[in-house]
């Protein structure tokens, strides 16, 4: 549990962890989520969404269900929210609804729900039963209590099950709990667990069902530092493929903005010595995660990748929060000693309210074709608002890529200044001045060809096309990466490099200048040599010769990053970007 958690736990609480959570919004408004629930009141509260698709349901398989942690703000009864949607997240309704209904006094609190379908039959159960589990929290906050619930017919009912972990109050309390089969097929329930305080103020911890969790062994420590500061928490595990090695995601709120660590597993039960916190998670561009990760693994063309969300999103320099804030995912081959890599998220989450704990937890899973993720999140209901749960997809760092604005809009992007607008299935940049510009893909992406069709308007400078962009802010050339341009006012287009500065590596006349207000084809391909970085951009107008400029930067002064499009004081238009591997 992360103390930076902002929400109603004890009123001596409430003031205190709000601190810390929030930060200037960012810098331009990407790709909302679509709203699956919105708050009925001022004083409910909705975080800790978690999502799964069916895949042992029959005619059912592929059918979403979600639930979330909700306050009732009426006095009504506290429960679990258990949605549904058939059309893949387009519309939701409430399938089910789930409380504690053990005796007369209901707890007060039902936190941290985890949704599990067993893949096969464990224990009594077939395949395809749910598991719930949530933290059972009475009012005065004395105990804390994993209770499980079971659905035999795909979360239309629920039956009750039995106490799974008992933990004490806040600071010795138990939370999180995270559900996975482990190589063997056991049943391994995470969470993060502060009995040992003052030992180990929280540690990683697991406990095994070989039943379908009937019966659970005794607690095995994960992660457990030697420094009794560190507060090891937020457990997700997810397995690389079907044959992988497994991954462990969580956060250490003992350092900086709770940053997150990851280790790994042969079997998904044994991580080595607890002492070993593991590597942290970092891009070579200076960014990182904090705050309650989550970890999936998301099968793409070359195989898969694995996917990790968080709370906030940060930079090296000074640790501030980065410019992504809110609105980036953590990529990673499967190599998670290396360094990460990052891409935009699928939508950007809102923290415009103090009232909401924005982006807590935020899920992560695979959806629809290859690369395609989905993020389920808290986002702020207005400017003063509490938390709404949002929903949405795009693809996420991965080749091919084609862009889909007609049918997602600007999902997948980020923007840094400007005015971005998505207008069918073409996407405008119509602030008259500065250097705006809008990337997709991810920093680790290295050899590719980037094609889009463009137009420029008819004060525009220049406008074009961006390769192995990272570190990007708002502002002329401020990222790494190279720029192909078109510059309608002296009729050419060049090659360049930016660097927080800006070095042009060559150009070429186009016959008969550039048509303004008209829509031509520019493609960039950036290569690796033993010469250097080889750039070839070619111009195809609509009409008349195509035209080719290339370039080497013998310095290798970018080796991967995202790509992008851009504009020098004036209105641009882009439709049809398309990445493929060069």
């Amino acid at each position: 549990m992360s103390w930076t958690r902002s929400r109603t736990i004890l009123a001596a609480l409430a003031a205190a962890t709000v601190s810390g959570l929030m930060a200037a919004a960012p810098a331009a408004a990407d790709a909302p989520g679509e709203y699956v629930h919105t708050p009925a009141g001022p004083d409910e509260s909705n975080i800790y969404a978690r999502t799964i698709a069916l895949e042992h349901a029959g005619e059912l398989n592929g059918r979403l269900l979600m639930t979330f942690e909700r306050d009732n703000p009426t006095g009504g009864p506290i429960e679990l929210i258990v949605k549904s949607s058939d059309d893949d997240g387009a519309t939701w309704e409430t399938l089910s609804t789930v409380a504690d209904e053990r005796d007369a006094t209901p707890v007060s609190r039902m936190w941290q729900p985890e949704l599990f379908e067993f893949p096969t039959a464990l224990g009594e159960h077939p395949a395809g039963t749910l598991m719930l589990v949530a933290n059972l929290v009475p009012a005065d906050g004395s105990v804390t209590e994993f209770f499980s619930w079971y659905s035999h017919d795909h979360g239309a009912t629920w039956e009750p099950g039995a106490v799974v972990q008992t933990g004490g109050t806040f600071g010795r309390g138990i939370w999180e709990p995270h559900l996975v089969l482990d190589r063997r097929g056991a049943l391994q329930m995470y969470f993060a667990d502060e009995r040992s305080a003052p030992e180990h103020s929280q540690m990683i911890v697991h406990v095994t069902s070989r039943d379908g969790g009937a019966t659970w062994s005794d607690v095995t420590r994960d992660v457990a530092s030697a420094l009794p500061g560190d507060r090891p928490g937020m457990p997700s595990v997810t397995r690389m493929g079907a044959r992988g090695d497994y991954v462990l995601s969580y956060e250490i709120c003992g350092r900086a903005h709770c940053n997150v660590h990851v280790k790994t597993s042969r079997d998904g039960a044994r991580w080595g010595d607890p002492a070993d916190v593991g590597p942290q998670v970092r891009t070579e561009d200076g960014r990182y995660p904090g705050h309650s990760p989550f970890v999936t693994w998301v099968p793409n063309a070359d195989g898969g990748q694995l996917v990790l969300s968080a709370q906030r999103v940060f930079s090296e320099v000074g640790d501030a929060p980065a410019p992504e804030d809110y609105r980036a995912l953590f990529l990673n081959d499967g190599d998670v000693d290396g360094p990460w890599d990052w891409a935009p998220a699928p939508w950007t989450v809102s923290n415009a309210s103090p009232g909401c704990n924005a982006n807590y937890s935020p899920h992560v899973m695979p959806a629809g074709a290859p690369g395609d993720v989905r993020l389920t999140a808290p986002t702020s209901f207005g400017a003063a608002g509490p938390c709404a749960e949002a929903t949405g997809v795009a693809q996420v760092g991965t080749m091919p890529f084609a862009s889909a604005f007609g049918e997602r809009g600007e999902a997948g992007w980020i923007t840094y200044g400007g005015s971005w607008q998505v207008d069918g299935d073409v996407y405008r940049q119509t602030d008259a001045s500065g250097f705006p510009k809008a990337v997709t893909g991810s920093t680790g992406w290295t050899d590719y060809t980037v094609r889009t069709e463009i137009m420029v308007g008819p004060q525009t400078v220049d406008a074009g096309l961006l390769a192995r962009v990272s570190d990007p802010a708002e502002g002329p050339d401020s990222h790494h990466g190279y720029y192909a341009g078109v510059d309608p006012v002296g009729g050419r287009i060049f090659l360049a490099r930016q660097d927080y500065a800006y070095m042009e590596l060559a150009g070429v006349s186009v016959p008969g200048g550039i048509a303004r207000e008209t829509w031509h084809e520019l493609e960039l391909t950036v290569v690796d040599t033993r010469r250097g970085v080889r750039l070839e951009a070619t111009w195809r107008p609509a009409s008349g010769e195509e035209v080719t400029v290339t370039a080497l930067d013998p310095y290798d002064s970018f080796t991967s990053g995202m790509v992008g499009l851009r504009s020098h004081d004036g209105e641009v238009a882009f439709r049809s970007v398309t990445v493929e591997p060069a």
